[in-house]
């Protein structure tokens, strides 16, 4: 019977780190030891954590939150410049990518563009968040109603650390909710209208406030209307 060979770790982590060069050519990165440092670093986070792979989205933010924490903003920005709907608000997932410390558990939700910055005039920048159900892939399985809410109350509990530091004082931009309204059949009725999810996510934070000692409750604000 013929042996089987399989790639070595480090022979797995130096086509991590050589995919990363390529991609640091295309958003323009100039090389050098610093470049080189942080795609040895970026690959050996890659290849323990993610060893079936990344979506490009969410490897893209890796690099930008590696040069975030070297302190080289320019070459982060540029990274992000090159997302959707990052691009919009690059300075602030700068200062995101900076300080935040639980990031690894939001990096699906942040690449995607699922949660994200927003701002609207008169509100201060690191108290508004948006939500954007639009852009939420949920398999079969989980668009029965109950499975729904579960995932509803998922997301929204990543997110209440977002306001402790403000004592609940902020806004939550909700988006696309009319995307999660469930199909069901002729005469039965459904609870995945957007007022029953608004309903409901407004019953979350509003539990929330007790349980961590919020003087105030973030505001929601539903930006289909």
């Amino acid at each position: 019977m013929k042996a089987m060979s399989f790639p070595s770790l480090d022979a797995r982590q130096d086509a991590w780190a050589a995919h990363l060069r390529d991609m640091f050519q295309t958003l323009e990165i100039p090389p050098g030891t610093l470049a080189d440092n942080l795609a040895a670093s970026v690959a050996m986070y890659c290849r323990k954590f993610h060893p079936r792979g990344l979506q490009s989205s969410e490897l893209k933010l890796l690099i930008a939150r590696a040069f975030c924490a070297v302190g080289d903003r320019a070459a982060a920005g540029r990274v992000l410049e090159s997302m959707e709907p990052h691009r919009r608000h690059v300075s602030r997932w700068l200062e995101i990518l900076s300080e935040l410390h639980h990031f690894p558990e939001m990096l699906p939700y942040f690449s995607l563009g699922i949660i994200r910055p927003a701002d609207w005039a008169g509100a201060q920048l690191d108290r508004m968040w948006t939500l954007d159900f639009g852009r939420l892939a949920l398999a079969d399985a989980e668009k029965h109603e109950m499975m729904l809410y579960r995932s509803i109350r998922v997301l929204a509990e990543k997110m209440f650390v977002f306001w402790d530091a403000t004592g609940g004082e902020g806004i939550l931009g909700l988006k696309n909710l009319s995307a999660l309204n469930v199909d069901v059949e002729e005469k039965k009725q459904t609870l995945t209208t957007p007022g029953d999810l608004l309903e409901y996510i407004a019953d979350l934070f509003a539990r929330e406030t007790g349980r961590r000692e919020w003087h105030a409750t973030p505001s929601l604000l539903c930006l289909d209307l």
